[in-house]
């Protein structure tokens, strides 16, 4: 399976000249599928699959059970991966055909093709990826310092 970095540019909205963090704590990916097949966003099946291989595929560590809710039609699924890098949260629409996907890690550059599996496991005509790095940056610091 090809890898494209979340952070890649050609989705991402933070500018790839941006400087980086003073303190880093990891980023934040917030990807949002659209054109969707609504059966695949009820699916919790699915959308658990497509879970389990994002964190494998990162070598991620679940801590507990991981939580999921179904609305029943023509609602979708909300699930929850506490990990111990942070979470993964996803959210479905099929009345909209969305799906919402949520990773928040410890690690500045995660890998994992979001735009070919969503396309291929739940059909979306458009995948966008925003990455954000999360941290502290030196004008913060000096502004705490003051």
């Amino acid at each position: 399976m090809p890898s494209t970095p979340l952070n890649a540019p050609t989705n991402a909205t933070s500018e790839p000249t941006a400087a980086a963090p003073s303190i880093s704590v990891g980023g934040q990916w917030i990807v949002d599928a659209s054109g969707c097949d609504a059966k695949s966003l009820q699916s919790l099946t699915t959308i658990q699959a497509i879970c389990h291989d994002v964190i494998e595929s990162l070598e991620l560590k679940i801590v507990g059970v991981p939580q999921s809710h179904v609305f029943g039609p023509p609602h979708g699924v909300t699930a929850l991966y506490l990990l111990s890098e942070s979470h993964l949260a996803v959210h479905t629409y099929p009345e909209h055909g969305v799906a919402t996907f949520n990773l928040v890690c410890c690690r500045e550059t995660a890998v994992w093709d979001w735009e070919t599996q969503l396309q291929s496991r739940l059909h979306a005509s458009d995948v966008r990826i925003r990455h954000l790095r999360r941290g502290a940056w030196a004008e913060a610091i000096a502004e705490v310092d003051e």
